[in-house]
């Protein structure tokens, strides 16, 4: 397993080293790291595992990134995609869905392929209706990319001004459907969850256990950025303010 330092991603070269020690039947990793916000290189990783190790399969757990990062599957060359249906594509939670290649398909069908359950059709159907509203009304791919890079700097922009710091140490390794950030000094969860709440915007707290305690999360992804007739981005950044300004108030 390689690691990278909070706030990073596991850089090429490390990468490139591992594969160069031995061979390896697949390389994973994760896009976005939903405890944290960070975002890897998914294209210079497939990039090279194809230079170094070309037989090696390549998946990604997009759980936290279809949807609101750029991913070219093909164009890449990546071999599985994994996510799920609740978060960027806008269907109720309960789908596991799965992006496979021909080089996994072999691998599969080479070993002992079932069939696993009867299927949610109801959730199928949900996630139908999504990729229609994705693929058919607009906004295109292109704009929905960038109407998520615009939202999520809008909200680092909003949170720098405030002097709050983020996990992500640099902007290369910052999502874009989410944002973490570190409670202000001498503020914590209670003081700033339960404003948001009182608001009407719904955060989290932290996931990563090292540091669970000392920073909140905010997703802004799928209909929440693309929704033209939403102002739920406007609402984040403004209760933003406001429940900041308020407990350091409170605390002062």
């Amino acid at each position: 397993m390689l690691k990278a330092k909070l706030g990073t991603a596991v850089e090429r070269a490390a990468v490139e080293d591992a594969l160069k020690q031995k061979k390896y039947k697949i390389l994973t990793f994760t896009h976005v790291d939903t405890s944290t916000g960070v975002l890897s290189d998914a294209k210079s990783i497939a990039e090279t595992v194809r230079r170094i190790s070309p037989e090696t399969l390549v998946v990604a757990d997009c759980v936290c990134s279809v949807g609101s990062e750029e991913i070219r599957f093909d164009d890449w060359d990546l071999d599985i995609v994994l996510t799920a249906s609740q978060k960027g594509l806008g269907t109720p939670p309960g789908l596991s869905i799965l992006l496979a290649s021909q080089r996994a398909l072999k691998a599969y069908e080479a070993g002992n392929p079932a069939y696993f359950a009867t299927p949610p059709v109801n959730l199928i159907q949900s996630y139908l209706a999504s990729l229609q509203q994705m693929t058919r009304t607009g906004p295109t791919l292109e704009e929905r990319f960038r109407l998520h890079r615009e939202a999520s700097k809008r909200v680092k922009d909003a949170a720098t001004e405030l002097g709050l710091k983020q996990i992500a140490l640099d902007p290369a390794f910052a999502a874009n459907g989410m944002t973490t950030l570190y409670f202000p000094d001498g503020l914590g969860a209670s003081d700033i969850i339960p404003r948001f709440a009182q608001r009407g915007v719904v955060i989290a707290g932290g996931l990563l256990a090292e540091i669970k305690d000392k920073y909140f999360r905010i997703g802004h992804m799928g209909v929440s950025v693309v929704g033209a007739e939403r102002d739920d981005v406007d609402k984040i950044v403004r209760v933003l303010q406001e429940s900041i300004a308020e407990a350091r108030s409170q605390k002062a």
